[in-house]
């Protein structure tokens, strides 16, 4: 497919509205993928490899075993959930050393810089659902890594997540979520228990078939590093460790 940032949102729009159950060659998909084509002015030689794009991602075992979206009813997953909490003053040093301290991949990255700051972090998640009693993050990315298959195998996706510092996108998208539950589930409330981490799906490269060997990228971050940065955003100090 076409990449470029209004393709990446368009192949976003189309995994927002598709209900996961119904897979890519139903007549309602079908009929969805045909009209935004043509709303948004692609040709509709387009729509062959829209459709295996689709069935691709929404039948691709995450963990390798029963994970996958169209098997998610919809009352167990919630699309694009708009967060915001306020943020306390925020120092960048010490953001960098609570992430290199509990992820590799934050150590591989180029440093954060930022001025100090304070005021409202907002966002939107594509997805958080729900399986078997755990609670997951997921992003689509629209990345282009390359051509070839092989382009979207584990260590190039975590490179990719290095390089646009996805680690402190997922970290934070984390955040949002462990707040969410506990003031859902109250005293019944465990990260370890409740939190089944993040999936970052690079949209080009997954294959039903492969399971999560391509395209597919999961980390769970460290409970510490989600109490820790819970803690700097509310304005509290922690050891880093």
């Amino acid at each position: 497919f076409r990449r470029g940032a209004r393709d990446g949102s368009f192949l976003h729009g189309l995994l927002e509205r598709i209900e996961f159950g119904q897979g890519a060659d139903a007549p309602a998909t079908h009929e969805l993928l045909a009209r935004s084509l043509a709303r948004e002015g692609y040709e509709a030689e387009w729509l062959p490899a829209l459709t295996l794009m689709i069935d691709d991602v929404l039948g691709c075992a995450l963990d390798g075993a029963r994970l996958r979206l169209r098997d998610l009813a919809p009352a167990q997953r919630v699309v694009e959930m708009g967060f915001e909490f306020p943020l306390a003053q925020l120092d960048c040093a010490r953001l960098n050393a609570l992430l290199a301290a509990h992820d590799p991949r934050a150590r591989a990255a180029p440093p954060l810089a930022f001025a100090t700051t304070r005021g409202m972090l907002t966002g939107f998640i594509d997805l958080v659902f729900e399986h078997e009693g755990r609670f997951y993050v997921a992003d689509y990315k629209s990345n282009h890594l390359g051509n070839e298959l092989a382009h979207y195998a584990p260590a190039r996706l975590g490179a990719s997540i290095a390089e646009h510092r996805y680690d402190l996108q997922y970290a934070l998208y984390t955040v949002a979520l462990a707040r969410l539950l506990r003031a859902r589930l109250g005293d019944t409330y465990d990260y370890d228990t409740h939190v089944g981490g993040v999936y970052y799906l690079y949209l080009r490269g997954m294959r039903a078939a492969a399971g999560p060997a391509h395209g597919v990228f999961h980390a769970r971050p460290p409970r510490a590093l989600v109490e820790a940065l819970d803690a700097l955003f509310a304005g509290e100090t922690r050891d880093v460790a």
